[in-house]
């Protein structure tokens, strides 16, 4: 017999294929568009490189997310207004699939580029960050603002730890069998030889997301959506602003604690994450080059996400067992040990020991990185007023996306600019590759946490003491 709080296999395929996809695409905007920014400048003639390609990649990963906030707050709202997010799911995944292709176009290094136009690096890393913002637009609509509320609004808080340790660890099966399977085709032959097939990279997983689009028309559980949405009576334009009213936050406080909490982490994440391949390649030289898709760095990636992996669904199920309040603290330490051990990977000489101790920090830190956003997601999705699910996604944006991406890339950047180690490629273009500090200053930026964690325990005790009166 069927529990009544069970999801059902329809559910969870849809939660699975679609979370999983949208994942897909969400890896190459968060990881390799900085790796491809950063493999333009080092596989270009002398001369013809990017001459600050550590800045481009700061401001690519702040106009995508200003991009995303926008759109989830504006989008979000109107999912809330308009009602029928299946069609935001299933169109916006189709468009999401054709704009990550798209990124093929812009292969310098290609001779299967189908631009008749004779591209620089630097010309076509600018249209990779508009293009970006591109993507960014309908990934955002479709999985920020319509896929996230779906979630929200149709699970109930019995399953929201499972669903998302589920969801929190898709991020990382996605760039598992990206490292693994897909890799490859961004790897040069051996060194020296610039003969990466990027294009391919992008054109195979813009179709993955485009195909799970159109499958979405066919899987979303009709039943839940009918049942459970219910269409917003007032203006769109008080919709879209309820979120940032100051009456919202006072009726919210443990809310909008979560998301202060959710910002700490965010911000001093993003001071080293959208460098972390960079870092691992050019910093501590694990070499990902080679007629193998399994490169020593695919290995150290592939390690640590499986493993990264396992601990996050066991923290989601510890969470509903025990309760999320009391798996903050521990996943919080987990990924502060994490980050400190990244710090000494380039302190170990020998390539074998280096290869195999960068794999066992990056597991830790990749555990913490993933249980922290899984219990914290599931008490902002368990918080958020019932019938507001669009219009709070955007408020959420704000302090998980648009603030932490526009300050953590920026100071890394600096830190890049000031600290790193000056590096010169096959061709002689003079770069700066990424300094090991970013993980200090992350951590110590992480360590702030522990203020909105101890107001959010004050705040919850007293929120208890007011509902058994």
């Amino acid at each position: 017999m069927k529990k009544e709080n069970s999801l059902g296999i329809r559910m969870w395929l849809f939660v699975i294929l679609i979370g999983f996809a949208g994942q897909m695409a969400w890896s190459i905007e968060n990881m390799y568009l900085n790796t491809y920014i950063a493999y333009l400048n080092f596989s270009s003639p002398a001369g013809q490189g990017i001459e600050n390609y550590s800045t481009i990649i700061a401001i690519t990963t702040a106009a995508s997310a200003i991009v995303a906030t926008l759109t989830t707050i504006l989008m979000g709202a109107l999912t809330d207004k308009v009602g029928k997010r299946k069609y935001f799911i299933s169109i916006g995944y189709m468009l999401w699939g054709i704009s990550t292709a798209a990124f093929g176009l812009f292969n310098v290094n290609s001779s299967r580029e189908l631009l008749p136009i004779a591209m620089t690096s630097t010309m076509a890393a600018i249209w990779v960050v508009i293009l970006d913002c591109v993507m960014t637009f309908f990934g955002s609509t479709s999985n920020d603002a319509a896929f996230s509320s779906y979630v929200t609004k149709n699970i109930s808080n019995d399953n929201k730890g499972k669903v998302e340790g589920v969801l929190e660890i898709l991020p990382l099966v996605a760039m598992l069998l990206i490292f693994v399977i897909l890799n490859g085709f961004t790897v040069d032959s051996q060194e020296g030889v610039h003969d990466a097939q990027w294009d391919i990279f992008f054109y195979l997983i813009g179709a993955l997301v485009m195909f799970m689009g159109i499958l979405s028309f066919f899987l979303i559980p009709k039943e839940k959506e009918d049942k459970g949405l219910e269409r917003e009576k007032q203006s769109y334009l008080k919709t879209v602003t309820q979120g940032f009213l100051p009456s919202t936050i006072k009726q919210n406080k443990s809310l909008y604690l979560v998301f202060l909490i959710y910002f700490v982490y965010a911000t001093a994440n993003q001071v080293f994450f959208p460098y972390l391949m960079i870092y691992l390649q050019r910093t501590c030289n694990i070499a990902n080059t080679g007629s193998s898709f399994l490169t020593p760095f695919a290995i150290v990636m592939a390690l640590a996400l499986v493993l990264g992996s396992v601990a996050s669904v066991i923290f989601g199920f510890l969470s509903d067992k025990f309760g999320k309040n009391k798996m903050i603290l521990p996943v919080f330490l987990v990924f502060g040990i994490g980050i400190f051990l990244m710090f000494f990977i380039t302190e170990i000489a020998q390539d074998m020991a280096r290869t195999i101790y960068a794999a066992i920090a990056g597991t830790i830190m990749i555990t913490g990185y993933v249980g922290v956003p899984t219990i914290v997601n599931a008490l902002v999705k368990e918080k958020i007023p019932a019938g507001k699910e669009g219009s709070f996604m955007g408020v959420r944006m704000i302090f998980v996306v648009a603030l932490p991406m526009c300050i953590g890339p920026f100071i890394g950047d600096a830190l890049n600019n000031n600290l790193g180690s000056g590096y010169v490629d096959d061709y002689g273009n003079p770069a700066v590759i990424p300094t090991r500090f970013g993980y200090l200053v992350g951590l110590g930026l992480l360590l702030l946490a522990i203020v909105p964690i101890l107001f959010y325990f004050r705040m919850n005790q007293k929120e208890k003491q007011i509902a058994t009166e």
